[in-house]
């Protein structure tokens, strides 16, 4: 049997040392892998779902609201325009009613200019003067209404609120004006009767009808 010397046996002890220290650097450089692996995994399910980057997703809340306010916007828009379309219909009635008044005060204008010169013909123009009184208030009144075209609120978020209030205003203008056409009709027809009476040399008495 053979038998080794002290430094065979050194030699094999320096070997084994030296096995063991790969050995444990080895285990070391799995044992980093092994912690490493599940941070990593970690990362890429984090990365996958969107939960842990740095751009948060968006909720449900968060589309909720974008959406309200989108209507919100939307809303405001068209109740705007509403308005705006209620102030251009205020304007464009206030105009023509204006101009209606105008036309009939001129009438008013050429019938006492007649009723001045029957008079002093000698004709009795007392109805026809009452007449165009009445004529007069009536327009007087009908401008009233007009003017509170300036100051009717169309501040309502309803469409059909804002119409109304105008049709309100106008439909009482109208009223007067349509008072103020009947009574110069009735004037002229007095008028015209004092004034064949005049030009006969008779007493005419003219009646309204």
């Amino acid at each position: 049997m053979r038998v080794h010397g002290n430094g065979w046996i050194r030699n094999k002890l320096n070997t084994l040392n030296t096995m063991k220290s790969r050995i444990a650097s080895v285990l070391l450089v799995l044992a980093l892998v092994m912690v490493a692996t599940p941070v990593s995994a970690q990362n890429i399910r984090s990365n996958v779902s969107g939960t842990a980057t740095s751009t948060p997703l968006r909720t449900r809340a968060d589309v909720k609201v974008d959406v309200a306010a989108r209507k919100a916007s939307s809303t405001e828009r068209r109740v705007e325009m509403q308005r705006d379309l209620a102030k251009r219909k205020a304007t464009h009635t206030s105009r023509v009613l204006t101009a209606t008044i105008e036309r009939l005060e001129n009438i008013v204008t050429r019938l006492e200019s007649r009723i001045t010169k029957v008079k002093a013909a000698g004709g009795v123009t007392a109805e026809a003067e009452t007449f165009v009184a009445e004529a007069k208030n009536h327009l007087s009144l009908a401008k009233s209404s007009v003017a509170l075209f300036v100051s009717v609120d169309l501040s309502g978020e309803r469409a059909q609120d804002n119409f109304e209030r105008v049709r309100a205003v106008a439909s009482e203008a109208k009223g007067h004006i349509r008072e103020a056409h009947q009574s110069l009709m009735k004037a002229a027809r007095a008028l015209k009767g004092v004034s064949a009476g005049v030009r006969t040399g008779g007493d005419a008495t003219p009646t309204a009808e």
